[in-house]
């Protein structure tokens, strides 16, 4: 590995990787066709920016340390130990296939927001805040929001997820 390269680790932002290793695009793409987001420029320069490996791999339901050593053996670099136990952000919230008891007090779709270029966090923690105590907010988006869920899961928020149809994602935030 060239010192100029980052190393390649389940905290690697998807981003910074792509900017070092441009030739790991096809790669990535192969995991799942969940990345194929990927392709979005607006995507790419927003989301990406802020999403590990780690994070990828959970929306791309595929494991880590295998996506990450196949990206390591890619660019010649030795694979992650076999006892290599991933840190940093966790998320616990399963794909479930009905909607929160709560009533949803409040829809907010952030689809065009990322179409546009712009990142949603500031609109949606913002929104969030306004949640009293029992208020549920539905959060739409393109792909799993992980790195957001994790921020809100930070501040005390409950957090539910219904498995992806086609485009859309559909989470709920209960204060």
């Amino acid at each position: 590995m060239s010192k100029d390269r980052i190393d390649i680790t389940p905290d690697t932002k998807v981003a910074e990787l792509l900017k070092n290793y441009p030739e790991l695009e096809g790669t990535i793409l192969q995991f799942s066709p969940a990345f194929a987001a990927l392709k979005n420029p607006v995507l790419r320069r927003t989301v990406a920016k802020v999403t590990s490996l780690q994070q990828a791999a959970k929306v791309g339901n595929i494991n880590v340390v295998d996506m990450v050593n196949t990206l390591r053996k890619e660019i010649g670099i030795p694979e992650l130990g076999e006892n290599f136990c991933p840190e940093g952000e966790e998320t616990s919230v399963p794909f479930s296939q009905e909607v929160p008891e709560t009533l949803v007090t409040f829809t907010l779709d952030v689809r065009p927001i990322i179409e546009a270029g712009d990142h949603p966090k500031d609109m949606v923690l913002t929104q969030a805040e306004k949640l009293l105590p029992g208020e549920c907010m539905e959060l739409i988006s393109p792909f799993p929001p992980v790195p957001l869920i994790n921020l809100l899961q930070n501040k005390g928020f409950k957090v539910t997820m219904l498995a992806p149809e086609k485009s859309t994602v559909r989470t709920f935030v209960k204060r």
